[in-house]
C-alpha cells in the first residue's frame, strides 16, 4: 500500500528537475564571471563597460527573486520553470552571436531576471515533494546544489573558454536552458489555466523591494571601480536604494497584504539562520575573489590555470554531502554548523601569510578545508531554519533566504574588494616611503639590477630606468600581497562573528532516523 507521502518516481523526477535548476543555472552564471576579460576583448570594450555585463545580471536576478513567488503561483511551478528556462536559453544563444555591448547588457538583464527565480522554485519543489520527515534530506540536497556551482562553475568556464572561445560559454548556457525547459515541461506538474487570483498582491511593495535590492547591488558592484561617492552613478544609486527601502518598510508595516512577515524573520529559529547565511555568503569571497585575484595579480594566472586549482575544491564538497547527513543524526545541529564555520575559518587562516612565492600549490589546502566546511555549515542551517515552518511562512522564508544567498556574495565581493584596494594603497605608500636611493641597501640593489640590464641595453639611462621600473613593480606586488593577506584576515573575523551567532540559535537536537520520525516501531 502506498502512503500519501511516498516518494513515487514522478515526485523524484519533479524534485530532480527543481534542484537541477539552481545547480545548472548557478553553474552557468559562473561562466561569464570567470571569463569577463575575454568577453570584453571580444566586444572591443573597456573593463568599465564590460563590468555592466555582470552587474546588470545580478541586479535583475534580485527582481527575479522578488517576483518569483507571485509568478509561480500564477503560472504554476511547471509552466514557470519551462518559460524561464526557454527565456534563459534564447537570451544566452543571442549573447553568443551579438557583437554589440549594449545589446549584450540588455540580454543579460533579461537573463538575470529569469535566472533569479530558479532558487525560489527549488525551495518550493523541496517542500512539495519532501514535506514531513523527509524534509531535512531535501533541504540538505538543496544546500548542496546551492554551493556546488560556485566550485565547479569556474572549472567548466576555464576549460571551455580555453578550448572553444568565450562564445562557447553562452552556448553552454543555451544548452542548459533548453535541457531544463524540456525536463520542466515533461516532469514538473502544472495547472491547466493561470491562477489570476495570485496576482492580487502588493505590487508597489514588490517593485520597491526589487528596486531597493537592485540599486544596492549596483552600488556594491560598481562602488570600488568608480571610487564610490565620487561617481554620480553611485550617489544616485544610493539615494534610490534608500528611498526604495524606506517606502518598502512603510508598506510592510501598513499594507493589508504584505509580501513578507517581519515577525517571522524576528524569530530565533528562522531569523538567525538567515542572518548567518548572509554572513556565511560574505565569507565565500575567499573563493569568489581573494584566491583568484591573488593568483591573477601576483602570479598572472589565467582562467584555465585557476580552473585547475579550483578543481581541488569540488571533491571535498562531494565528500561532505554524506558526512553532513551522518553528523546531523549524531550531534546537535549547532555543533555541525560550528564545525563547518571552524573549517572555513581554518582554511582562510592558512592563506593569511601569503608571499610572492605562493602559487596554486599553496592554496590547495585552503580550498579543500574551506570547501569541506561550506556544506557542514549550510545544510544544518537550512534544516534548523526551515523544518519548523508552516505553509503560510514559506513565501517569507524563501524570499529572505534567496535574497541572503545572492546578496551575501555580492556584498562580500563589494566590501572586501574595496577593503583590499584601500589596504594596497596604504601598504604601497609605506613601502614607497621606505625605499630611498640614499639607502645603501636600496642603491646596491638598484645597481645590481641596472648591471643585469646593461648586458642587453646600450643606453645607461635606459638600464637605470628599467631597473627603477622593476623595483617599483616589485614594491607594488608586495603591497598587493599584504593587502590580500589583510583581506583573508578580515574574512577570518567575519567567520568568528558567525560562530557567535551559532550559539544564539538555541538547542537544536540531532535528526531522528526516518522510520522513527514517522512514528514506526523498530
Amino acid at each position: 500500500m502506498t502512503t500519501p507521502n511516498a516518494l513515487t518516481p514522478s515526485k523524484v523526477r519533479f524534485l530532480a528537475t527543481g534542484l537541477a535548476g539552481p545547480l545548472l543555472i548557478g553553474l552557468s552564471a559562473q561562466l561569464p564571471s570567470a571569463n569577463v576579460a575575454d568577453i570584453q576583448g571580444g566586444l572591443f570594450s573597456t573593463p568599465d563597460e564590460a563590468s555592466w555585463i555582470l552587474t546588470a545580471y545580478t541586479m535583475a536576478s534580485f527582481a527575479g527573486i522578488v517576483t518569483s513567488g507571485v509568478l509561480i503561483r500564477f503560472l504554476s511551478i511547471g509552466r514557470y520553470l519551462a518559460v524561464s528556462a526557454i527565456a534563459f536559453a534564447v537570451t544566452a544563444l543571442t549573447c553568443a552571436t551579438t557583437p554589440d555591448l549594449r545589446v549584450m547588457i540588455v540580454l543579460r538583464t533579461i537573463q538575470g531576471f529569469v535566472a533569479g527565480g530558479f532558487g525560489p522554485a527549488a525551495f518550493v519543489a523541496v517542500f512539495m515533494v519532501t514535506s514531513g520527515p523527509r524534509l531535512p534530506f531535501g533541504l540538505t540536497l538543496l544546500a548542496f546544489v546551492l554551493l556546488f556551482p560556485g566550485s565547479i562553475g569556474p572549472v567548466v568556464a576555464g576549460f571551455a573558454e580555453d578550448s572553444l572561445g568565450w562564445q562557447m560559454l553562452f552556448l553552454i548556457q543555451a544548452g542548459i536552458g533548453a535541457t531544463l525547459a524540456m525536463a520542466a515541461w515533461a516532469w514538473v506538474p502544472r495547472q491547466n489555466d493561470p491562477d489570476w487570483s495570485a496576482l492580487k498582491t502588493d505590487w508597489i511593495a514588490v517593485i520597491l523591494l526589487s528596486l531597493a535590492l537592485a540599486t544596492l547591488m549596483l552600488v556594491l558592484s560598481q562602488g570600488t571601480r568608480r571610487f564610490w561617492f565620487e561617481s554620480q552613478i553611485i550617489v544616485w544609486g544610493t539615494a534610490a536604494s534608500m528611498a526604495a527601502w524606506a517606502g518598502f518598510l512603510f508598506l510592510v508595516r501598513f499594507s493589508p497584504i504584505p509580501i513578507i512577515s517581519p515577525r517571522l524573520l524576528a524569530t530565533r529559529k528562522l531569523g538567525i539562520p538567515i542572518a548567518l547565511n548572509l554572513v556565511f555568503r560574505v565569507g565565500l569571497v575567499v573563493t569568489a575573489y581573494l584566491v583568484p585575484q591573488f593568483l591573477a595579480v601576483v602570479q598572472g594566472y589565467r582562467p584555465l590555470e585557476l580552473a585547475e586549482l579550483l578543481l581541488w575544491a569540488t571533491v571535498p564538497q562531494l565528500l561532505a554531502l554524506p558526512l553532513v547527513w551522518w553528523l546531523m543524526h549524531r550531534v546537535d545541529m549547532r555543533v555541525v554548523m560550528a564545525l563547518g564555520l571552524a573549517l572555513c575559518t581554518a582554511g582562510t587562516a592558512f592563506s593569511v601569510g601569503g608571499t610572492a612565492l605562493f602559487a596554486a600549490e599553496q592554496f590547495r589546502q585552503t580550498l579543500m578545508v574551506f570547501s569541506l566546511g561550506q556544506l557542514l555549515f549550510l545544510a544544518p542551517a537550512l534544516v534548523v531554519g526551515a523544518t519548523s515552518l508552516k505553509p503560510a511562512d514559506l513565501p517569507t522564508a524563501s524570499l529572505a533566504f534567496n535574497i541572503a544567498t545572492l546578496g551575501g556574495t555580492t556584498l562580500g565581493v563589494g566590501l572586501v574588494s574595496h577593503f583590499v584596494t584601500e589596504r594596497e594603497k596604504y601598504h604601497s605608500s609605506v613601502i614607497t616611503e621606505n625605499i630611498s636611493l640614499y639607502s645603501a641597501l636600496d642603491a646596491g640593489r638598484l645597481a645590481t639590477l641596472a648591471g643585469a640590464f646593461a648586458n642587453r641595453l646600450v643606453d645607461d639611462d635606459g638600464t637605470t630606468a628599467r631597473a627603477v621600473a622593476l623595483l617599483a613593480s616589485i614594491a607594488r606586488r608586495e603591497a598587493w600581497i599584504l593587502a590580500f593577506n589583510d583581506g583573508f584576515l578580515l574574512v577570518v573575523g567575519v567567520f568568528l562573528i558567525g560562530l557567535i551567532g551559532v550559539v544564539a540559535i538555541g538547542r537544536s537536537p540531532p535528526l531522528r532516523p526516518l522510520g522513527v520520525a514517522r512514528g514506526e516501531t523498530p
